[in-house]
């Protein structure tokens, strides 16, 4: 058991309302803002006098600058205060897309995505740190799952809202809109600093470590394992969701329609992140783990034969979402959990592998589903995701106890 869950033990277990709801809120405005330019692009590209193809660049810059902002900005939290790395991503953020809903030429829309990329590459790995740092232990899977539910929310509300507004009134206002949500984080991020502040004051001061190098990090008991289950489940996902759309138009008569209600199926799953954060917290992280990531392999093994019954697609998308969801939120906040001196840096890794893996999950099964179909795609994720669970397996067997005996702390 770690100091920060000595420290969970000593003081009341308050749920942390105001921090919850600015890192959900960040995490959803910077989810929408990145999701919101697929359906603008017609309207962008008429603006700027360009082709679709080209304004499409600035979802890969966006990409691109995220690599760059999470190892840059991320490591400010850990030598200072997460705050204070919160708050430059917060800032570049509202910059960034003041820029993208002032730009009269194609140069300085692309500046703004660039510099919202790198705001988001700082803010997102440095909230789930912050859960680790402030979230006692007993509601940390909890609030973990009320910020990976914000991105199902960007999908399912923000970038339909973003593109509602872009279409009534101007595609300005969308970016307008999203600066604004950016202004209230920061108020709110200041509110929680003066909270901390007054509570920290009235303890007694921290002795403060060195913060320590991206390779310590690594060092960190439970982080590299973590690390690849993350990057083989993440993998595995975004393999399969790429071309699940596709699919679904094949099988389908329906079109865009009808592969957009099933979808919307796999978010409302999704979206229940808190629920099974919070039974995940009761029965145990590591051994939710395992369940999920057992359930998700076989999903995706059977989910190509889904479509026979609409009653089976219908449930399988659902429990996918349900588990997905889970898997992200265990993984997130185990991780979070493993080093209170290098959990910044952690988190960068966490949200490295995530991104890699969302640009190789649908780069190398782009061939795979042209060539052989969806039932070979379903096959290679289940059995990469088969990988993590085996990991999983390792983990739990070897580290297991530590997580029993912290939970067992706790609940005395």
């Amino acid at each position: 058991m770690n100091s920060n869950q000595n420290n969970d033990i000593k003081t009341k277990h308050h749920f942390p309302l105001l921090l919850a709801l600015a890192l959900t809120m960040g995490v959803f405005a910077a989810g929408s803002e990145e999701l919101v330019i697929s359906p603008l692009l017609p309207d962008l590209a008429k603006a700027f006098n360009s082709d679709v193809s080209v304004l499409a660049l600035s979802i890969s810059i966006y990409g691109i600058m995220i690599f760059i902002g999470a190892p840059l900005l991320v490591p400010l939290g850990d030598k200072y205060s997460r705050e204070l790395s919160l708050l430059a991503g917060l800032m570049i953020f509202i910059i960034g897309t003041v820029i993208c809903a002032l730009a009269q030429n194609i140069f300085f829309f692309f500046l703004g995505r660039a510099l919202s990329g790198l705001a988001a590459g700082a803010f997102v790995p440095t909230a789930y740190a912050v859960v680790g740092d402030r979230v006692p232990y007993t509601y940390r899977g909890k609030v973990m799952g009320l910020i990976v539910s914000s991105w199902s929310l960007a999908l399912i509300f923000g970038v339909p809202l973003g593109s509602f507004i872009g279409g009534v009134l101007h595609w300005r206002w969308t970016f307008w809109i999203f600066a604004l949500m950016g202004v209230l984080v920061v108020l709110l991020i200041l509110l929680e600093m003066r909270r901390h502040a007054q509570h920290k004051n009235s303890g007694k001061e921290e002795i403060e470590e060195p913060a320590g190098t991206f390779r310590d990090a690594l060092k960190v008991p439970r982080v590299p394992v973590y690390i690849t289950i993350t990057f083989c489940n993440m993998i595995g996902f975004y393999g399969m969701y790429s071309f699940l759309g596709t699919y679904l138009q094949d099988v389908f008569t329906g079109g865009n329609t009808a592969a957009g209600l099933f979808i919307m199926i796999y978010g409302i799953g999704f979206s229940m992140s808190v629920i099974t954060g919070k039974i995940a917290d009761r029965i145990g992280k590591m051994r939710s783990l395992l369940i999920a990531l057992g359930v998700i392999s076989v999903l995706l093994a059977c989910l190509p034969c889904a479509p026979a019954s609409m009653f089976l697609l219908i449930a399988s998308l659902f429990i996918w979402g349900l588990m997905q969801s889970l898997t992200v939120t265990l993984l997130s906040t185990i991780l979070s959990d493993c080093s209170e001196r290098h959990r910044g840096k952690v988190m960068v890794f966490y949200s490295l592998a995530s991104n890699l893996a969302v640009t190789l999950g649908s780069a190398l099964m782009g061939p795979v589903y042209v060539a052989y179909g969806y039932a070979a795609v379903g096959l290679i994720c289940a059995a990469i995701t088969v990988l993590g669970f085996v990991l999983s397996v390792f983990a739990y067997k070897k580290y297991g106890k530590l997580e029993q005996k912290a939970d067992q702390s706790l609940s005395q």
